[in-house]
């Protein structure tokens, strides 16, 4: 290359295009800022329970001074998630109908459970509560033959 004038050109060029390369690069920017994120929880809904048969109970009838008995309630679980039963106690005063008379002193009383049972979301399940339900040497001669409806509370938590 013994021409300078062609010499200059291509060094020219080299920076120039060099330069124009490099601004190309610059003009890449990147940036970051901050800000919030939302999200919303569910409403977790109340299970809801269904009293089965009297012949759901599975240690026999009850009698006053007797042994405690067992209790089945089905636990229905209107929520989109698993949940465990992690109680079931007494909210209320046990009623009794179809007796042979009037049985307004039931003398029937509920025990607390702690089943931790599971129930699948949208699902239900049987619970067989053992020695739940015990009658009192207190109830009324009417209460015999009678069916008890016992208000119970079900408590359950996310599993």
């Amino acid at each position: 290359m013994k021409n300078p004038t062609l010499r200059r050109v291509l060094v020219v060029t080299t920076v120039v295009g060099a330069t124009l390369g490099g601004g190309i690069a610059v003009a890449a920017w990147t940036s970051s800022g901050s800000g919030a994120a939302n999200a919303k929880a569910g409403t977790a809904a109340a299970p809801t329970t269904t009293a089965l048969l009297a012949s759901a109970f599975t240690s026999g009838l009850l009698y006053p001074g007797g042994p405690a008995g067992d209790a089945k309630i089905l636990v229905n679980n209107p929520n989109p998630y698993p949940v465990k039963v992690s109680s079931v106690v007494a909210n209320g005063t046990p009623t009794g109908s179809g007796g042979t008379g009037t049985c307004t002193t039931t003398g029937v009383s509920w025990t607390a459970q702690s089943p931790n049972t599971p129930v699948a979301a949208n699902g239900s399940t049987t619970l067989t509560l053992t020695g739940a339900v015990s009658m009192s040497t207190a109830s009324d001669d009417g209460c015999q033959g009678a069916l008890f409806a016992i208000p119970v509370t079900v408590t359950v938590v996310s599993g």
